[in-house]
């Protein structure tokens, strides 16, 4: 059976000395249908010396000036071509036969999203967290008030997901890509990539990540629960409140290290 179309999209700004290592994580799989674009925010660091290196390599790249990391990455997705789409952060990187085992799984025409685990590494190798991503528990307010995540890193979307919810959220630094909850991965344990956890990366402190959730993100998607939904959520969201009031939540965020929780 013909594999689908890949397109992989890597948004970078000045991480020179992890750039070539991601650039060839995704070339080193060998697909046989890829589409790579790297979008550079106009690295200063010797990262347009890579790109130049590997032109020959590179679907699309660019290296100037942009809006941010969701902007860049929306605007590979509205030039990208393939029926699959997929981010890696230049400071991350796949692990060998990552493609392999994701791609076939979009062969069933109902799949629109494949999520594998991802191993978070402390700059000296340690593993810090192997996160294998689980289906979303309960009810949809549930994933709300969690909320629920998946290891981005390890997750390909067929296209037509982006052009059913629309694209990542520009206003957003953070949890721009949460904005997908009616639609369901494929999840499965194998280790697909790896997020390079370094003290510059933005996702070094993940307190900055939840607070943006509940200010901005929570609000309007409970806006968008039906009214049932939110009538069967309020004893769970009451508790919840409670809970957090009593500072009970932190008790869960200690446990699993203060930065990535364990799934």
């Amino acid at each position: 059976m013909t594999p689908p179309r890949l397109t992989v999209i890597t948004p970078s700004l000045n991480q020179a000395k992890y750039l070539e290592r991601a650039l060839r994580s995704v070339l080193d799989q060998n697909y046989p249908d890829l589409e790579y674009i790297v979008m550079d925010g106009g690295s200063t660091d010797g990262s347009v010396d890579i790109l130049r290196r590997y032109d020959h390599r590179l679907a699309h790249w660019i290296s100037e000036p942009d809006q941010g990391q969701s902007w860049a990455i929306n605007r590979a997705i509205e030039r990208s071509t393939g029926e699959v789409v997929a981010y890696i952060n230049s400071d991350d990187y796949y692990l060998p036969g990552a493609f392999e085992a994701a791609l076939p799984r979009f062969h069933d025409p109902t799949v629109r999203w494949v999520a594998g685990a991802t191993e978070y590494r402390e700059e000296d190798g340690t593993l810090e967290t192997h996160w294998i991503p689980s289906p979303p528990p309960g009810l949809r307010g549930r994933w709300v008030r969690g909320p629920w995540y998946v290891p981005q890193a390890s997750s390909f979307w067929r296209r037509d997901v982006f052009d059913e919810f629309g694209l990542l959220r520009e206003d957003l630094d953070f949890v721009f890509d949460t904005e997908f909850g009616g639609v369901r991965p494929l999840t499965f344990d194998r280790s697909l990539a790896v997020r390079y956890l370094h003290s510059e990366a933005k996702s070094a402190e993940r307190s900055r990540f939840d607070r943006e959730y509940a200010t901005q993100v929570a609000p309007q998607l409970r806006r968008r629960l039906a009214w049932w939904e939110r009538a069967l959520d309020f004893p769970f969201r009451a508790q919840y409140r409670i809970r957090a009031r009593l500072g009970l939540l932190g008790v869960r965020k200690r446990w699993f290290g203060g930065r990535f929780a364990r799934r």
